[in-house]
């Protein structure tokens, strides 16, 4: 193992890249499938990736791994958790937390009793194919044409010994009956605590799908009640979590006010205990009638936050943008098939990743690029080299550097993971 290792550490040496599937140890195996690599920092300043895998009996695994050399190599993978229930799809990213008191926290979707289809053999998908690839396709209603049966839970399990032994899951919502909860974010708050919030079946509802907005919080721990926050809003984007560098709560949601389905903030200034009001953060006017399965990322930027997300509006520049916490707009990626944008801090700085299909590329590659924010200015775009058919990337900025972490799409849908670093 260890002469694999210092394989891996010359290839970065001389490539910057670190190699992928079958060359790389920690993604060895060709019978599983790779997906949602996440990159962060422990309470010590290493980093961190983790990310699942699907072997050939649908059961899907969360496994991390540390990195003490600043992102150079990755330690042998750990186990967090394994079930078949365990949610891996693109807006079901799993998400590892880092306490000041040295607990692990990881943070997951879960469908009790779910039975995944066994996998197809078709083409890789195209990044022209629609946002609804990775989500899942509503039950046959019932007779009486009420909600469709489905559930999913939010799970967490939590570790004292550098993720080598982890509890048994529990739902963060105490609420027995059996709803969909999903497309959650998490964070640790300045309390230490943990705050989790996600989109909720409203109960009894007629509709397909409608949701709220929900929050739970830990005191010593235990997760508490849940706390209903914004009553309406878009039913299948992804939430982004951030405490800002004073210490505030920030949610941001895609909110939905007469099928204007544009990004809403609130904050909280005492650990979640009381929100501001709900206000648009720019006023994109995207009117759509349907959910564009596509939430918000988000960042600390000096003394503000960066955040970015996709708007599809007629009116005010249709892309990819990322936005200030005051509302102002820095930048639009109005290529068509920019999508699947990821923020992170950076000393001075943030940096965003996203997937787009470059010029001259064949229809349907997607590479990962990647800009750097700095409060006076904007790169351009640079290519994570050799990124082609990357996607659902996320990024990490260690020293001068970025760890870009991101799936290659295969044909067999048994996608690898690789990991490059941009100098910056």
């Amino acid at each position: 193992m260890k002469s694999l290792f210092f394989l891996v550490f010359t290839l970065f040496l001389l490539t910057g890249n670190f190699p992928s599937g079958a060359n790389n140890p920690l993604f060895a195996d060709e019978s599983r499938a790779y997906a949602l690599p996440t990159l962060a920092k422990n309470n010590k300043g290493e980093a961190v990736l983790y990310w699942t895998e699907k072997d050939d009996k649908n059961v899907v695994y969360l496994y991390l791994s540390v990195s003490k050399d600043g992102g150079k190599t990755f330690s042998d993978k750990k186990l967090i958790f394994a079930d078949a229930g365990l949610g891996n799809g693109r807006l079901a990213r799993p998400k590892l937390l880092f306490k000041k008191d040295g607990t692990m926290a990881a943070v997951f979707s879960f469908r009790s009793g779910a039975a995944t289809p066994p996998r197809e053999q078709k083409p890789a998908p195209t990044a022209h194919e629609g946002g609804h690839a990775n989500h899942d396709k509503p039950a046959t209603a019932p007779a009486n044409g009420g909600r469709p049966k489905r559930e999913s839970q939010i799970k967490y399990t939590v570790s004292k010994d550098g993720g080598n032994t982890w509890t048994a899951p529990v739902s963060v919502d105490s609420d027995p009956t059996p709803l969909v909860r999903g497309f959650f974010d998490a964070v640790v708050l300045p309390n230490d605590e943990i705050a989790v919030a996600y989109l909720k079946d409203v109960k009894n509802s007629t509709k397909h799908e409608e949701r709220d907005l929900r929050m739970v919080i830990t005191k010593n721990g235990v997760f508490q009640e849940e706390k209903l926050i914004d009553p309406v809003v878009c039913d299948c984007c992804n939430i982004s979590l951030l405490v800002d560098s004073k210490g505030i709560l920030n949610v941001y949601y895609r909110d939905n006010n007469n099928d204007i389905r544009d990004i809403a903030k609130m904050t909280s200034a005492d650990n979640g205990a009381t929100f501001s009001k709900s206000q648009i953060l720019f006023n994109d006017q995207w009117q759509l009638k349907g959910c564009p399965h596509s939430g918000a990322s988000s960042s600390v930027f000096g003394e503000s936050a960066l955040i970015s997300w996709f708007s599809g509006t007629a009116t005010n520049s249709s892309g990819l943008r990322v936005v200030t916490n005051e509302g102002k707009r820095l930048f639009v990626l109005d290529n068509p098939t920019a999508k699947n944008s990821y923020l992170v801090t950076a000393p001075n700085a943030s940096v965003v990743v996203w997937e787009q299909v470059k010029e001259n590329s064949e229809e349907g590659v997607t590479s990962i690029g990647l800009r750097k924010i700095s409060p006076n200015a904007v790169s351009e775009t640079r290519w994570v080299e050799n990124s082609e058919n990357g996607t659902n990337a996320s990024v990490l900025v260690t020293d001068s550097q970025a760890i870009v972490a991101y799936e290659v799409k295969q044909a067999n849908k048994l996608n690898t993971i690789k990991v490059s670093t941009v100098r910056l």
